[in-house]
């Protein structure tokens, strides 16, 4: 019987990948398994081996072949692995057939960006939500998985909720799940309270999203720097560094915006992520301008941006203009390129680095443009209402004031929708005003 690692062994687990190749091109398959291994070393494991078998179909019992199972099993002795690791999603009798034929733990690709969220997560909705996400996909699966939920065993693939409620019954665990729903739920419908709070008063959104590990954090983190009072943390060159959703409030050219920052984006996202995640993820796109910000360096940065936009417009129906942010993490990455940076999905493609204050001007500048139209209003104020010339302060761009005995007189050129609480201010109204006003 071979020995299963505890939690307390100190050295990295040893795993083996598996990759079912069917109908992928060989530069798919080249990034597919790059960013496999990346994911397994994010989780804390390293890579010992590697098996491909090319399919035209996916065989009912162990997805590969025997012949292949057959080497499998050898490697996993021959390595000393502590987990195997598939590129494709297993059913719960093909876990169980090759946990049993290789004496190890196995899992798949969405069991590993699970067990990845549940180490990031830290706030108490975000572990509901990544729980949610666990529950849902193991409920169907929940025949095999002994080894990968053995309190002995520990490591990739056990964090989460465990054996405790993955050996109840289902009753209890459908019950867990409705549970977990209600939390997001009820986090979700805050959320959007509060976005409804702040078109009210006036308050513009800007949702920051991207692939994992392209810049977006630390995008958040200088603008907030510079243009806000409260700097967010710098980003972590990880994958999934963001998992818990962060939002900081800036003030640009007489308007204030809202950042969110949330959760990267990765190729075939598993949809009960998505699902689990779903409010979490429309805080950032149901905004009034987003920012693709995109790692140029990439070797596959085209197909990270085609995975993207397939979650943007198919998974969350996203419809707001979009500015893409060609981050250079190098200084000499645009002048490399042999052809111009330019996404033509976006209104707009800003090519700089998230850590340059040209960047950051450049990308306010047409978010600016984008959110809205100005009108321009020339107000009569009575001097013991200095509530409204710093509430004008606050909404808008205030020209020269002028004052007499009774009153502060001065042009206001603020958003349209903001306008109607001056109107009753206004000095031979403009015609805007007063459409405005009706």
């Amino acid at each position: 019987m071979r020995r299963v690692k505890s939690t307390e062994d100190k050295e990295s687990e040893r795993a083996i990948l598996v990759h079912v190749i069917t109908d992928q091109a060989e530069r798919e398959q080249v990034w597919e398994r790059a960013e496999l291994v990346n994911l397994v070393q994010t989780a804390g494991a390293d890579v010992v081996g590697d098996l491909r078998q090319s399919l035209a179909h996916e065989h009912a019992a162990a997805v590969i072949g025997s012949g292949k199972l057959e080497e499998l099993v050898a490697m996993c002795a021959e390595l000393d692995a502590d987990v195997v690791i598939f590129n494709v999603d297993l059913s719960g009798s093909q876990a169980r057939n090759i946990e049993t034929a290789c004496e190890v733990r196995v899992i798949d690709r969405t069991q590993l960006i699970l067990d990845i969220f549940a180490m990031r997560a830290r706030s108490f909705e975000g572990k509901a939500q990544v729980e949610l996400a666990q529950l849902s996909y193991l409920l169907p699966r929940l025949i095999g998985h002994g080894l990968a939920l053995s309190r002995q065993g520990g490591g990739i693939g056990t964090r989460g909720p465990g054996e405790t409620k993955l050996e109840t019954d289902r009753r209890k665990i459908r019950k867990a799940i409705s549970d977990l729903r209600k939390v997001v739920r009820a986090g979700g419908d805050r959320r959007l309270e509060l976005r409804r709070r702040r078109a009210r008063q006036g308050v513009f959104s800007i949702g920051i999203v991207g692939y994992t590990n392209a810049g977006k954090t630390t995008l958040l983190a200088n603008l907030s720097r510079r243009f806000g009072e409260k700097p967010a943390g710098e980003g972590n060159n990880r994958l999934f560094d963001t998992l818990d959703l962060t939002t900081r409030r800036i003030e640009y050219n007489g308007r204030t915006f809202v950042l969110t920052d949330t959760v990267g984006f990765i190729r075939q996202l598993p949809h009960h992520l998505i699902d689990a995640f779903r409010s979490t993820l429309e805080e950032a796109v149901d905004a009034d301008v987003l920012i693709h910000v995109v790692d140029v360096d990439d070797p596959f940065r085209d197909e990270k941006m085609d995975a993207v936009h397939a979650v943007l417009e198919k998974d969350l129906h996203a419809s707001v203009p979009m500015i893409t942010l060609m981050n250079c993490k190098r200084p000499s990455s645009a002048e490399d390129e042999a052809s111009p940076l330019v996404d033509p999905r976006a209104v707009a493609t800003v090519v700089g680095s998230a850590r340059a204050q040209s960047t950051w001007d450049d990308l306010l500048e047409i978010v600016d443009r984008l959110v809205g139209e100005r009108v321009a209003l020339h107000l009569c104020v009575p001097h013991e209402r200095s509530d409204v010339l710093a509430q004008a302060y606050r909404a808008g761009r205030i020209g020269s004031i002028l004052q007499d005995e009774q009153y502060l007189r001065f042009d206001l050129e603020i958003d349209r929708r903001l306008a109607h609480t001056f109107l009753p201010f206004a000095d031979e109204r403009p015609m805007e005003a007063e459409t405005l006003y009706e």
